[in-house]
């Protein structure tokens, strides 16, 4: 039987509440960003967020179709990460995994993993089956995480259909449930 998408765009897992985020909750979301000045280190060799990080996502995310930031909240309210993903893109039944931030403190108890879980399960009621992201190849830090999150790298005939692009990529995908 196929499951009925859900209008409510909450999603909720075991431990977290995952809120689509709208531009008033950029403050919430700058928060989380400050919190995590290693992943904008890792991801883009910025030392950490610029001050308006947040309202920055948040406006490129309203522009476009598909494409949500949402926190990463525990039950009692306290953020503890934030999700970026953009669904049917690439292409129909792909969703790209733009960011995933868990703030250190609640690193390594498995959040980040049950978030990616919990928005598998709404991106497969959406018709997605995939789901994949990218980095710059000269970020190697990045690459233990993704393994880690069950992802794995895609072949070098993907990269070529970037283009000239596609040799400084590096693409990963994994299913989505």
């Amino acid at each position: 039987m196929r499951r009925v998408p859900s209008d409510d765009p909450i999603i909720r897992s075991e431990r977290l509440v995952i809120r689509p985020l709208g531009l008033d909750d950029a403050p919430r979301l700058q928060a989380v960003f400050e919190a995590a000045p290693d992943h904008f280190t890792a991801v883009a060799g910025d030392e950490a967020a610029s001050p308006d990080s947040a309202a920055h996502e948040i406006r490129e995310a309203a522009a476009r179709p598909g494409r949500e930031v949402a926190l990463l909240s525990l039950a009692d309210g306290t953020d503890v990460g934030a999700l970026g993903w953009w669904a049917a893109h690439p292409e129909p039944g792909v969703a790209l995994l733009g960011m995933i931030v868990v703030v250190p403190g609640h690193r390594g108890g498995g959040l980040a993993r049950e978030a990616l879980a919990a928005l598998g399960v709404r991106l497969a009621e959406q018709g997605i089956t995939q789901l994949r992201t990218a980095f710059q190849r000269r970020r190697r830090a990045i690459q233990p995480v993704v393994k880690a999150l069950g992802f794995r790298e895609m072949s070098i005939r993907e990269h070529t259909k970037l283009g000239l692009a596609g040799a400084s990529i590096s693409l990963w995908e994994k299913d989505v449930p």
